[in-house]
């Protein structure tokens, strides 16, 4: 059984970050060891006023994660919401003590930093990420405001804006083996796209659009895209399954009329779901 090392933040109640992706991960066969980068009491969709701790020495915990009270190696490791910048240098030494445990095992970096053309996060938590991270990281899954950020700070706001083309130059340019590209220009109205960018390639991998307002669906699939690839699938095939899984999540969020996503409730489409999404080569 795969295990993977998931760096982000914990909310006590509602389901973003590890506390989204811990649960799908599990049904589906991965073991799961979770290192809070920041405890919330709720995630700010719900509002933005929240108590919070941010976890001051991630590396001190993760070390004592992977050795105590003998060596815990992992099978790849996650890297979503960071509280502040210095936690990009410490997430990035923890991840060269994993790979000393077992060698080669594959970074993806979620830059959870902002969206539709603004960030939610301080600029430097951007920079620390393309400086610390983003040298060591297999896959990253930004969103195309969080792509402007990564490549274009000054043009920020023209994320959402961007073309299909542009998208695919910006992916290649950040040096990422493999750039997964969220909320990427759909086919036609009412889908939602992901790019799937390497240097050899490009897939388009759409699914129906589900109207329901809630947090935590790019943490599902960071979270699934690296448990299937630790299980021994490809890139693409391991997306496909990751979107189709939160399409039917969101499928019975929406039918329950839930404004958290109903995890519990969608657990056997989690196992074994039964949307199958369109992919496309470009």
């Amino acid at each position: 059984m795969p295990t993977l090392l998931t760096i982000s933040s914990w909310v006590s109640r509602g389901h973003v970050g590890n506390s989204a992706l811990e649960f799908p991960l599990m049904r589906r066969g991965i073991e799961v060891v979770a290192l809070p980068t920041l405890v919330l009491a709720h995630h700010l969709g719900h509002a933005r006023e929240v108590t919070r701790t941010a976890t001051p020495d991630l590396l001190s915990i993760g070390r004592d994660v992977l050795v105590s009270p003998t060596p815990h190696p992992v099978d790849g490791v996650l890297v979503g919401f960071l509280a502040y910048p210095q936690q990009a240098e410490a997430i990035a030494g923890l991840v060269a003590e994993a790979r000393a445990y077992k060698e080669g095992i594959p970074l993806l970096v979620d830059p959870i930093a902002g969206d539709a053309g603004e960030l939610y996060v301080d600029p430097p938590v951007v920079d620390e990420i393309r400086a610390s991270l983003l040298p060591m990281a297999d896959i990253i899954m930004p969103n195309v405001t969080e792509l402007a950020a990564l490549c274009t700070p000054d043009k920020l706001a023209d994320g959402p804006k961007l073309k299909e083309d542009e998208i695919i130059d910006m992916a290649r340019s950040l040096g990422v083996p493999v750039v997964i590209v969220t909320s990427a220009p759909a086919s036609e109205p009412g889908r939602i796209a992901n790019l799937v960018v390497t240097d050899e390639f490009v897939v388009k991998v759409e699914a129906p659009f589900v109207d329901v307002h809630v947090h935590g669906t790019g943490d599902i699939v960071s979270g699934l895209v690296l448990g299937e690839i630790v299980s021994g699938a490809d890139i693409v095939p391991a997306l496909s399954t990751a979107v189709g899984v939160v399409h039917d999540v969101l499928k019975v969020t929406a039918d329950l009329g839930k404004d958290e996503l109903a995890l519990a409730a969608a657990q056997k489409f989690i196992a074994e779901p039964r949307t199958t999404p369109d992919v496309a080569m470009l």
